[in-house]
C-alpha cells in the first residue's frame, strides 16, 4: 500500500471471538473471528489472521485466511499465502503470486454501477 492506514483495532493472535464486531475506523484482525464483521476503514487480516463469516470494510488487505463472504467498497489486496474461499466483490483487486483463491469475484466499478441504473 503506498500510505499508511489508520488502525484503530487490533484483535491479537491470541483472540478468539465469535460473533458481530462492528468497527467504526480501521482494524487488523491477527487471531480468530468466527461471524460478522463490518469496519468502515481499512481492514488487514494478518498472516495469523482467520476470519469465518461475512466481512464488509472500506478496503482490505488479506495476507492470513478469509472464509465466507467478502465485500470490499474499494480495493481488496491479497498477499502471497493468504487463502481465500467464498464469494468477493470490490471495485479493485490485487491477488499477488501465491495466494489461494477458491471461489467468486464480482467487480463493482463504474459499469456495474451504470448497469444498475438502467434497470
Amino acid at each position: 500500500m503506498a500510505k499508511q492506514q489508520e488502525l484503530d483495532t487490533i484483535l491479537g493472535g491470541g483472540a478468539n471471538l465469535q460473533g458481530d464486531l462492528v468497527i467504526k475506523g480501521g482494524a487488523r484482525v491477527d487471531g480468530r473471528l468466527k461471524g460478522t464483521l463490518r469496519v468502515e476503514g481499512h481492514l488487514v487480516v494478518g498472516k495469523t489472521g482467520v476470519v469465518d463469516g461475512e466481512v464488509r470494510a472500506h478496503s482490505a488487505l488479506v495476507a492470513g485466511t478469509v472464509k465466507g463472504k467478502l465485500v470490499v467498497q474499494e480495493r481488496a489486496e491479497f498477499e502471497a499465502g493468504a487463502r481465500f474461499h467464498g464469494d468477493l466483490e470490490c471495485k479493485r483487486l490485487v491477488v499477488h503470486d501465491g495466494v489461494i483463491f477458491d471461489g467468486t469475484c464480482t467487480m463493482t466499478g463504474k459499469r456495474a454501477e451504470e448497469q444498475g441504473k438502467k434497470g
